[in-house]
């Protein structure tokens, strides 16, 4: 039955499980960091002023991962002073991030104390954290508690607005999608899905400005590969042959993440993201107006 569903889940399943890793394990990963360090700013752009206002200063974290360092790239590339939060940052070298940028040590396993002062100075966070590999506490001491230092951090250290990325599925068994495939074998993987809506709940409960984005399967192929964004509104998108897509660029994603802190109309809304060739072509300033 396992083999079945792997099946089944194509490639959500595949890119999913490599959602906001925090450390990079791929082959090309030479390759990769070499060309992020050449990562232009996509088509598409906003004006880079916070939505909140104030200065404009945001603390990344997982900023090393697959997902997070495109964000900081992102960032960078709009003027933005960038608290690049890290487990390890010695990963960070050779990332040609520039003077903007500035490389913070941040456990999510450690209290919210802690972290607390590597977010000193910053308006909002981008929390581009999750588990690796198939270790089965993972989920629960990253996606979820991770989460959770973060969350307490950002509010000891003053922040005004915190993104969080997620996942497709997360709110499956609510939304009607306990017997998907994509949401069965997802959640094998020590819970991962529930834990990930446990941060969520939590998040939506702190007090902060928030925005959830959760995206479907992540690709590292560049947007013109995997096509154009789709937004869906909460608990819309099930990656299944009704969706636009399943997958997503990073690229794009990072995108999202980051027109989220600037964008006001993000404010407080779950944001369902994915990507295809037959989606026509919207501006980030259109993307969370009708959620």
């Amino acid at each position: 039955m396992h083999a079945v569903l792997t099946v089944q889940t194509d490639s959500f399943l595949l890119a999913t499980r490599r959602n906001c890793d925090l450390q990079s394990s791929q082959p090309g990963k030479r390759a990769l960091l070499a060309s992020l360090a050449a990562l232009t700013v996509l088509p598409l752009q906003s004006t880079s002023v916070l939505a909140f206002g104030g200065s404009k200063t945001v603390f990344v974290a997982g900023a090393t991962g697959n997902t997070g360092k495109r964000v900081v790239q992102q960032l960078s590339a709009k003027g933005i002073q960038v608290l690049a939060g890290t487990r390890d940052p010695k990963k960070a070298e050779g990332l040609g991030w520039n003077k903007s940028v500035k490389l913070v040590s941040a456990d999510v396993t450690s209290s919210a104390t802690e972290l607390s002062a590597a977010m000193k100075g910053a308006d909002a966070v981008i929390c581009a954290i999750g588990s690796s590999g198939f270790n089965p506490k993972g989920p629960k001491t990253v996606d979820y508690e991770g989460t959770l230092h973060l969350v307490d951090a950002a509010k000891k250290a003053g922040v005004k607005k915190f993104v969080l990325m997620s996942s497709l599925l997360t709110n499956g068994r609510d939304a009607g999608q306990g017997t998907n495939p994509n949401f069965i074998v997802l959640n094998l993987f020590g819970g991962v899905l529930d834990q990930k809506l446990k941060a969520e709940k939590y998040l939506r409960g702190s007090g902060l400005d928030w925005t959830i984005v959760r995206p479907g399967g992540l690709s590292n192929a560049p947007p013109q590969e995997v096509g154009n964004l789709f937004v869906g509104k909460e608990d819309t998108l099930f990656a299944g042959k009704e969706s636009p897509g399943r997958s997503v660029s990073r690229e794009t994603v990072a995108q999202v993440l980051v027109e989220s802190v600037l964008q006001s109309s993000a404010s407080n809304k779950v944001v369902e993201i994915v990507a295809g060739k037959q989606v026509e072509q919207t501006s980030p300033d259109k993307w969370f107006a009708n959620l």
